[in-house]
């Protein structure tokens, strides 16, 4: 009814406007509209309707109070303080929250602590609301000390606050104390058994430790509460993908999309993974296809989603079809690097050296151009799924380049030195062979040659046909035990 009330004044209002007339409000009225655009986030008509009702009613403490709550909005803080300065009341405990709002965000977390520290005795409600009311704002503000001791404070004064647990345990995940969060996540539930929100929590906070298994059922808790939130059953596939149970994945993700059909842009390119994981390529290659010939050319799709189809085509001997989307992927995304590396592989099969030597040094320009880890890691393992194939084409050379570019950019890669060793030995180059040899631990070798099929008879056969006589170094290799198969 209430609402239905304000509609109606906003109605009386805007058809005022129309006609050029100004139109009269009592100051209740005025207040009751604010408010209701305040709680549906509305701020279309907010200063003209608030300006209206302080040239009616100048001295309406309600209104001037909304007036601050606007220049704080605004982010016109000082000015926002220089007005509830002028404001009268002297007790009004929203006119205090609004100050101290203003000294959070001017950096004055000291007159913040000094109004704590001047009503600690009290424990009051009013307190707690303070605690309530402030700490998402220090929290947002990206100040973790003051955050930290603000939230501190609070739940040594109210131990049971479940808004403050709340608060701590997002401030936690913000600097990267998973653990901590979880603990406190835990301790919320304890409180409240029956919360989705803190399960979804839960379940978020196991997956980004990688923990997918309780994160499954942290959200197998969650839906138990609302089984009707779709971010909770998309994160739970998600989970279920890197646990490698990928039908199950399938089956929530299909029960997404039998609900939320306009998700499907987002589901489907998961789905196709799934399949790709589970080797069925033709259900894949299917809804890639469909996704990729519905391309916005002004959508920002995911180069994954080409890169996906690109196999699908070639697992299911659609070669003609891959190499279209390969020109099609390369004219969206001409800098990414696994797409380079596939290009570089294709120019490579087609006899096509010069190309593939210039996509090759393309390249690693680019690769040089980036310090990101992460990035450097993912590009290692592009570059080596090329130069495995390079090295399965006899094209030893070229696959040394991406070996050593390898080395260069994650030297950890596993057997990156004996891949180099090996390529340097089919070159004919036994000090080299030897140099890169000597970085492989025992470990690593039985693993390589665990991996590539070899004996270490084929290794002393390939130096014998080399017509290169074996150096201390090889027969060391033969015949230490730690090197035994």
């Amino acid at each position: 009814m209430k609402q239905n009330k304000a509609s109606q004044l906003l109605e009386r209002y805007l058809s005022a406007q129309e006609k050029g007339k100004e139109v009269y409000f009592d100051a209740d009225e005025i207040d009751e509209i604010l408010e209701n655009l305040e709680e549906a986030d509305d701020y279309t008509y907010y200063e003209p309707i608030l300006s209206l009702g302080l040239r009616l009613h100048p001295g309406n403490t309600d209104l001037r109070i909304r007036q601050c709550k606007l220049l704080i909005y605004n982010e016109t803080y000082e000015e926002a303080l220089t007005m509830i300065e002028s404001i009268a009341e002297t007790d009004n405990f929203d006119l205090e929250l609004l100050r101290l709002e203003c000294y959070c965000a001017l950096n004055q977390y000291h007159k913040v602590i000094s109004y704590i520290e001047s009503h600690i005795d009290e424990k009051s409600d009013e307190l707690e609301e303070a605690f309530e009311y402030l700490t998402p704002i220090i929290n947002d503000l990206e100040m973790p000390e003051e955050t930290l001791d603000f939230i501190q404070r609070g739940l040594r004064l109210f131990p049971d606050n479940l808004v403050l647990k709340d608060e701590l345990c997002l401030h936690l995940e913000s600097i990267g104390d998973i653990d901590g969060a979880i603990k406190v996540c835990n301790e919320m539930i304890d409180k409240n058994p029956y919360s989705v929100d803190y399960w979804f929590m839960l379940g978020r906070l196991y997956s980004m430790s990688a923990d997918y298994e309780r994160a499954i059922e942290a959200f197998d808790f969650a839906l138990t509460c609302d089984d009707s939130d779709s971010e909770l059953k998309i994160l739970k596939a998600y989970c279920l993908y890197m646990n490698e149970n990928y039908e199950k994945a399938i089956e929530v993700y299909l029960e997404v999309l039998n609900t939320e059909k306009d998700m499907s842009d987002r589901i489907h390119p998961l789905l196709a993974e799934c399949y790709i994981k589970l080797e069925k390529f033709e259900e894949a290659y299917s809804i890639l296809k469909k996704r990729l010939k519905n391309r916005d050319t002004n959508q920002d799709d995911d180069v994954s989603n080409y890169l996906n189809f690109i196999r699908c085509c070639i697992e299911t001997e659609r070669e003609e079809e891959a190499t279209t989307a390969i020109n099609e992927a390369i004219s969206y995304y001409p800098d990414n690097i696994r797409l380079l590396s596939i290009l570089a592989i294709k120019y490579t099969e087609e006899g096509n050296g010069n190309e593939a030597r210039r996509i090759t040094d393309k390249l690693f320009r680019l690769i040089d151009q980036v310090s990101d880890s992460y990035t450097d890691v993912d590009n290692a393992e592009s570059l080596f799924q090329t130069a495995q194939y390079l090295n399965l084409k006899n094209e030893i050379t070229e696959a040394l380049k991406y070996y050593q570019k390898i080395l260069a950019i994650d030297p950890d890669m596993p057997l990156i030195n004996m891949y180099i060793a090996m390529a340097y030995l089919s070159l004919g180059d036994l000090d080299k062979f030897g140099e890169y040899y000597k970085k492989t631990s025992p470990e690593e070798l039985l693993d390589f040659f665990s991996q590539s099929e070899l004996s270490f008879e084929d290794l002393q056969r390939n130096l014998q046909n080399k017509h290169i006589e074996p150096e201390d170094l090889t027969k060391e290799f033969l015949n230490n035990k730690d090197h035994q198969n």
